[in-house]
């Protein structure tokens, strides 16, 4: 009776595992599509407002969720206090600092802190033709992902639980 407990516990953890492996893909490929949501906000500030960064961060926390709110209104906090180093470093210690826990890969960061290495740099026709680029980077990067959810979340779901009876067999 204990064993069968025991093991139906192992199989049922396994598929879990699977389960949960399969969620961060699809975690990942909604937090891009936040990320993409903001930069259009963003970029709409910047391009038909003409709003300075830091307003324009504090308008659009309001409106996005976390962590992506968070990230820009501590952004916009910081860049109202002068000394606390260049726009770019700001940018990245956020990054780090909000975007830690998230499904996001370090790529999609390390594209993120790219742009913020060239938004506070450069004049308005740049800075909109770095966010339009990075907007293409970002919907290829939601294309790739939703299709590895798509192709790889019924593989983590089938070898959790080919796991989980390969385990239980071994224990038995």
């Amino acid at each position: 009776m204990i064993k069968g407990i025991g093991a139906l516990l192992i199989l049922a953890s396994a598929a879990g595992i699977g389960v949960s492996f399969g969620n961060d893909l699809k975690g990942r490929c909604m937090e891009l599509r936040m990320l993409k949501q903001m930069i259009y906000m963003l970029r709409g500030e910047i391009k038909y407002t003409k709003t300075p960064l830091p307003e324009a961060f504090a308008s659009i926390a309001v409106r996005m969720r976390e962590p992506f709110g968070s990230f820009l209104e501590e952004l916009a906090e910081q860049m109202g206090n002068p000394g606390k180093g260049s726009f770019g470093e700001l940018w990245q210690d956020r990054i780090k600092a909000r975007l830690s826990g998230t499904h996001l890969k370090r790529e999609d960061k390390e594209q993120l802190g790219g742009l913020g290495e060239v938004l506070g740099y450069l004049d308005l026709e740049m800075q909109l033709s770095s966010i339009d680029l990075y907007l293409e980077q970002l919907e290829l990067g939601i294309r790739e992902a939703q299709e590895a959810a798509r192709t790889k979340q019924k593989l983590y779901q089938s070898l959790g639980v080919a796991g989980g009876i390969f385990l239980v067999i071994l224990l038995v």
